[in-house]
């Protein structure tokens, strides 16, 4: 079993911390991965307009590429589920990639 595999199955969401833990990946995405969520998504976030939720101004400036809050990614995601895919598997290459590395520097260490 992966190291992954193990932290997940050992911190599997409570119930009533889904919204906390999902705030938690989204803290984990760089500025570049919110900015493409707003653009797959920008179907959901016009929703958002459309609601009151978020202006016309706002919704524009998200669109030329400035970087959403945690919580408008964290609104779109309870809107769309495919938005909270896309959160789980951007988080999960990343994982994967750091694991990789940490990995690939503790076989270092140890040829020393």
């Amino acid at each position: 079993m992966s190291l992954v595999e193990m932290v997940s199955k050992r911190n599997s969401p409570v119930k009533g911390r889904e919204k906390e833990d999902l705030l938690f990946l989204i803290s984990l995405l760089d500025k570049e991965d919110k900015v493409e969520f707003i653009k797959t998504f920008s179907v959901d976030l016009w929703s958002l307009v459309e609601e009151g939720k978020l202006t016309r101004t706002g919704y524009n400036k998200l669109l030329s590429g400035i970087a959403p809050s945690d919580e408008r990614v964290l609104q779109i995601v309870e809107m769309d589920e495919e938005a909270k895919e896309w959160i789980i598997e951007r988080v999960k290459e990343k994982a994967s990639k750091a694991l990789e590395i940490i990995e690939g520097m503790k076989g270092a260490e140890e040829d020393e």
